[in-house]
């Protein structure tokens, strides 16, 4: 019997610390109801939306064309992982990034070697959690370049981009990319 007082005592003592931190962890704020009693209401947090991430998305892709570097940067989190796959004939180039700063090299020196893009066309189907903080977006995107030394290629590529809330903004935390290049006579 002492055993099972000892367990009840120390599983109430842990539900109790939880209930004291649950203000700290939410966003909430006392109330003041009739009879001078406070109550501790959590507010509404931000949530993504489908509405919401077809804007983003649509903003990425113009950054993207416009090879607007500071619109690109500001939707990436500063610990973002990415992985970036091309295949070009029987060669496979796999590309890893971590951190803001790799992710902006990266793009910088992608956006000095196409001279011209010619966007075909693009699809992208959007799933947010229940909870709505995270979101996951898959592009398929088909996309004719020209590189500044003149060569033509035929893109494909797909683009799985992880989204969460962090400090109630939506930012990508994590991409994986798998492109297909095939050079055009």
């Amino acid at each position: 019997m002492k055993k099972r007082h000892l367990i009840n005592l120390f599983l109430s003592g842990l539900i109790t610390t939880q209930i004291v931190t649950v203000s700290d962890m939410v966003n909430a704020s006392v109330v003041h109801i009739t009879e001078g009693k406070e109550v501790l209401m959590a507010q509404n947090t931000n949530v993504l939306t489908q509405e919401q991430m077809a804007e983003i998305l649509s903003s990425i892709e113009q950054a993207e064309k416009g090879e607007d570097l500071a619109t690109l940067a500001s939707f990436l989190s500063p610990y973002i992982l990415s992985t970036i796959t091309i295949e070009s004939g029987n060669t496979t180039v796999i590309t890893s990034l971590k951190g803001r700063k790799e992710h902006e090299f990266y793009l910088t020196e992608s956006f000095k070697r196409v001279k011209e893009r010619e966007y075909i066309n693009s699809y992208a189907s959007t799933k947010i959690t229940e909870d709505g903080q995270m979101a996951s977006v898959t592009r398929i995107r088909a996309t004719n370049l020209t590189t500044e030394e003149g060569e033509k290629y035929l893109s494909v590529s797909t683009d799985k981009i992880h989204f969460a809330l962090i400090d109630n903004q939506p930012k990508i935390i994590n991409i994986e990319s798998k492109g297909w290049l095939e050079q055009q006579l």
